[in-house]
C-alpha cells in the first residue's frame, strides 16, 4: 500500500535542526506545533508501516515564521527512515508569501505523487486537518485523479464547522479560510476524529469515520522489565503540559495546598501563561516545584517515577467536547496510575482503569487528591500497572494505524 500523509510534521532529525535557526530572545519554542501533535502523528506514520507492506511519503510544510526562525528561505530537505521517506518542502519565510507557495506546492507534489502512483491499486491520502490553508488544493487534486482521501481531526477546534471561537468570527481572512476549509471537509472520503462529538460537527454528510481519541507507541513494551513496585518516598504528585488556567491548573495548585503531608510534592512541567501564579504558589508551600519546560523523554522519565499522574482539565468548557489530551495517554502508559477529571469526549472504558476527580474546581481536587493518598501505595501501583497494560494492548499505534487503513475498505 501506497500512503501520502500531508502534515506540518517534520521529522525527528528536521525538528533538531530547526532548534538551531530559532533567534535569540524572542521564542522558547523550536517549533510552531506542540510537540505532543507531532508525537501523535509521528506515531501513526510509524504504525503504518509497521506490516512492512506499506511505504509512506510524508510531504512536510514546516511550520516557522520570520520572528521566530532566522532565514527568508528553507530549501528542500528529503530524509528516509525505513519505509518512511520525509520531503520538507521548501519554506519562503515571510509572512502570507509562506502559505500561498506552501499551498502551491502541496498540490503539485501531491498531483505528482498521484501521477507516479497511478497503477497502484492501494494508495491513500492521509491529511492532517489542522493545516487548514494546504487541504483545498490537496482535496481537489486527489478528487480529480480519484484518490481515497482521509482528514485526521485532532485539537483544531476553531476550524471545526460550526464551532468557532468570538476571536475567528471577527477576522474576515479566518472566515474565508473556515468556509474554503469546510468544503474541503464535506469531500473527505473519510473521518479520523478525537471524540464522538467532534464527528457529528465535521463529518456532516455521514461518511466512514472512526474515533481515535490517542495512542501509545508499541515500542513501549521493550519497557516491560522494569515495572515492579516499590514504596515512594516523597510521594510525587505530577503534571505535565500546558500550563493554563483554563486547564485546570488553578484549581491543582490550591488543591494541593490543602492536602496536608510534609512528605508530598506537587511537581509541575510545561510552560503557558500561568507560569507567574504557580512560581507565586512555590514560593509559599515548599512542597510545589515549578520545574519549567523539558524534553518529553525526560518528562517520561519523571512520569514513571511519580506516584500519581494528575490531569485536571475543566469539564463544563466547550472545547473538552471535542478534545482527548494525549496527556492522558502518555500518563497511563508509564504505569504511574492516573487521576483525571470526568472529560466529556473520554470514552466509558477508560473509567476502569483510571481515577477519577467528581466535580468542579479547588474543592474538588483536594477532595480527589486526599483519596488517593489515603490508598496503599501498592494498591496504586496496580491499578497504573493495568492502565499500562489497557492502553498496550488496546491502543497502540499498530493497532490504530490499521484501524485507519482499514476505514474505506
Amino acid at each position: 500500500m501506497k500512503i501520502l500523509y500531508i502534515s506540518s510534521v517534520p521529522s525527528e532529525k528536521e525538528f533538531f535542526a530547526l532548534k538551531d535557526k530559532v533567534r535569540k530572545g524572542v521564542s522558547t519554542t523550536a517549533y510552531g506545533m506542540e510537540e505532543a501533535g507531532i508525537k501523535f502523528h509521528t506515531l501513526i506514520q510509524q504504525g503504518l508501516v509497521a506490516d512492512n507492506n506499506t511505504e509512506v511519503l510524508s510531504l512536510v510544510g514546516r511550520t516557522v515564521s520570520f520572528k521566530t526562525h532566522k532565514g527568508l528561505l528553507l530549501g528542500i530537505k528529503k530524509e528516509k527512515k525505513g519505509l518512511i521517506k520525509y520531503k520538507h518542502l521548501a519554506v519562503l519565510n515571510l509572512p502570507v508569501l509562506k502559505q500561498i507557495c506552501l499551498a502551491i506546492s502541496f498540490f503539485f507534489n501531491t498531483l505528482s505523487w498521484l501521477l507516479k502512483n497511478k497503477n497502484e491499486d492501494e494508495k491513500l491520502i492521509l491529511i492532517d486537518a489542522a493545516y487548514v490553508t494546504v487541504i483545498p488544493g490537496v482535496v481537489l487534486v486527489a478528487q480529480i485523479l480519484r484518490c481515497k482521501k482521509i482528514g485526521i481531526f485532532a485539537d483544531i477546534y476553531e476550524y471545526m464547522g460550526d464551532v468557532v471561537n468570538d476571536q475567528t468570527k471577527r477576522k474576515t481572512l479566518a472566515k474565508i479560510i473556515r468556509k474554503l476549509v469546510s468544503k474541503s471537509y464535506a469531500n473527505l472520503d473519510g473521518f479520523v476524529v478525537i471524540t464522538e462529538q467532534a464527528n457529528s460537527v465535521v463529518n456532516k454528510k455521514g461518511k466512514p469515520y472512526m474515533v481515535l481519541e490517542g495512542l501509545v507507541d508499541i515500542k513501549e513494551i521493550d519497557f516491560e522489565e522494569s515495572f515492579s513496585f516499590q514504596e515512594k518516598s516523597p510521594r510525587v504528585i505530577m503534571y505535565a503540559g500546558a500550563l493554563r488556567e483554563q486547564y485546570g491548573l488553578k484549581a491543582l495548585v490550591d488543591g494541593f495546598i490543602a492536602v496536608p503531608g510534609e512528605d508530598l510534592r506537587l511537581e509541575i512541567y510545561g510552560d503557558g501563561d500561568y507560569v507567574p501564579e504557580i512560581i507565586k504558589a512555590a514560593q509559599i508551600d515548599g512542597r510545589i516545584k515549578y520545574l519549567g519546560r523539558v524534553d518529553n523523554k525526560e518528562v517520561v522519565e519523571k512520569e514513571r517515577q511519580a506516584t500519581l499522574l494528575v490531569n485536571p482539565r475543566p469539564v463544563n468548557e466547550e472545547f473538552t467536547l471535542y478534545s482527548f489530551p494525549s496527556k492522558n495517554m502518555e500518563y497511563m502508559v508509564s504505569g504511574t496510575p492516573v487521576l483525571t477529571t470526568r472529560l466529556p469526549g473520554m470514552p466509558k472504558e477508560y473509567y476502569n482503569y483510571v481515577y477519577t476527580i467528581d466535580g468542579e474546581g479547588t474543592e474538588a481536587v483536594t477532595e480527589a487528591l486526599k483519596k488517593m493518598l489515603e490508598k496503599p501505595q501498592e494498591e496504586l501501583f496496580k491499578k497504573g500497572e493495568a492502565a499500562r497494560q489497557f492502553v498496550l494492548n488496546k491502543k497502540n499505534n499498530v493497532l490504530q494505524a490499521e484501524r485507519i487503513k482499514r476505514l474505506l475498505v
